[in-house]
């Protein structure tokens, strides 16, 4: 459906579940190649890699958390090394707590602001100087 993506290299944070697995699963659909960032080993992004593989995509599975500098800049290191280019960054990590504003601590406030924050800087920040160092549009 869209043969531009094919071949191009995707990275997406959070993708070892939820709406970043099936975003994973429909750019290799697309015979992109696809960085499946993940936080949890028990997200078991190793079952999304060979999906995508057996759709005829490439796929390698990177674990990191978005919120450290040195991670974000090692998965699209990654990404690199693996697929020679970052054409699309997706970033899709994001955390949430279930509880009031008033029960929220402080630590569980600086995770979220971390995640969803600080990530989503972290992540354009590495793509896009990629992109602009390698003449990317």
């Amino acid at each position: 459906m869209y043969p531009s993506l094919e071949g191009k290299t995707v990275v997406i944070t959070g993708a070892g579940t939820g709406l970043g697995k099936a975003m994973a699963l429909r750019f290799g659909a697309e015979k992109a190649n696809v960085v499946i960032n993940y936080f949890k080993e028990e997200e078991n992004p190793e079952e999304t890699v060979e999906k995508i593989e057996s759709s005829g995509a490439r796929a390698i599975a990177v674990q990191g958390d978005v919120s450290k500098e040195d991670d974000v800049k090692a998965l699209i290191r990654q990404a690199v090394d693996s697929f020679g280019s970052v054409d699309v960054m997706v970033n899709n990590a994001g955390v949430e707590n279930e509880v009031p504003s008033e029960d929220l601590s402080l630590e569980d406030w600086n995770r979220v602001i971390s995640t969803n924050l600080t990530g989503m800087f972290l992540g354009c920040r590495e793509a896009i100087g990629y992109m602009l160092d390698h003449n990317i549009k």
